[in-house]
C-alpha cells in the first residue's frame, strides 16, 4: 500500500509542477513577450533532464536488470532445448519484483541454471529496482533449484533520490516435469 501512496505523491507533485510552469511561462508572456516566453520554455525543457545518468550508460545492463549467466553452452545436452522459469519474489499491489531463470539438463539430464535475472514490472512512479546479484544453484534434487537475488530499492521525489532501501529474496523454485 505505501508503495501506491508514494506513487499518487509523486504523479500529484509532477502535476501540480507542470501547473505551476503554465502559469509561470503565461506570466512571462504577459509581461515580456512571446518571444521571451518561448525561450524560456526551451530553455527550461533541455535543462530539465527527467532520466538519471545510469539509464544513458549502456553498460548499466538495461537500467531494469542484471543478468547472470552460469555455465557455457558445451556442457550442454546435445538437444539444446531450454525451459523458462518466472518466481514472483515480491507483489506489492502496483508492481512486482520477478526472478526469471533460463535452465536446460547438462550431459548428465541434470537440470542446470544458464541464465538469470531480475525485473520489476507494473506502476513504477517513484521507485526503481537495481538488481546487483543474483545466484541460482542446482540443489540435490534435480527438480528444484535454490537462488537468492540482493538488490536496491531507490525512492524517488520527482527525480532527486530520497532513500535506498535493500532488498534481499532467498528461496527454492520447483521445476515442473515435462513430458516429453
Amino acid at each position: 500500500m505505501f508503495y501506491l501512496l508514494w506513487a499518487l505523491l509523486n504523479l500529484t507533485l509532477l502535476i501540480y509542477f507542470i501547473a505551476i510552469c503554465f502559469k509561470a511561462t503565461k506570466l512571462l508572456r504577459a509581461n515580456s513577450g512571446w518571444f521571451v516566453s518561448i525561450i524560456f520554455v526551451f530553455g527550461f525543457l533541455s535543462s530539465t533532464n527527467f532520466s538519471n545518468n545510469e539509464s544513458n550508460n549502456p553498460s548499466s545492463n538495461l537500467n531494469k536488470f542484471k543478468t547472470s549467466d552460469y555455465i557455457l553452452a558445451d556442457s550442454l545436452n546435445q538437444d539444446g532445448k531450454t525451459s523458462f522459469l518466472e518466481i514472483k519474489l515480491e507483489d506489492n499491489f502496483i508492481s512486482e519484483y520477478n526472478l526469471n531463470i533460463i535452465y536446460s539438463k547438462n550431459k548428465q539430464s541434470i537440470n542446470v541454471p544458464l541464465n538469470a535475472y531480475s525485473d520489476a514490472t507494473g506502476f513504477m512512479i517513484g521507485t526503481n529496482w537495481k538488481p546487483f546479484r543474483t545466484i541460482v544453484k542446482p540443489t540435490s534434487n534435480n527438480n528444484k533449484f535454490e537462488y537468492t537475488v540482493e538488490g536496491i530499492v531507490q525512492w524517488r521525489l520527482i527525480g532527486p533520490l530520497i532513500y535506498r532501501q535493500l532488498k534481499t529474496y532467498n528461496g527454492f523454485v520447483f521445476i515442473k516435469n515435462e513430458q516429453d
